[in-house]
């Protein structure tokens, strides 16, 4: 884990780069501890995943045939 000024380079179990965790803009907010269930939040690709779904779903929607 490297450390620049308020960034956290994550790696996964085979050392390869998996995430990037910023910390700047709670420094700026004045924020030292973060909420509860912070480390619970989704990666980028889970978030791709699921933004994905839903706009297929609201599109799906919004399109079906009757």
């Amino acid at each position: 884990m490297s450390e620049v000024k308020g960034v956290t380079f994550k790696k996964d179990a085979m050392g390869n780069n998996r995430y990037i965790r910023t910390d700047i803009i709670m420094q700026q907010l004045g924020v030292s501890q973060y909420p509860d269930g912070w480390e619970n939040g989704l990666t980028s690709d889970e978030f791709l995943s699921e933004a994905k779904t839903m706009l297929r779903k609201k599109f799906d929607d919004r399109n079906k045939i009757s």
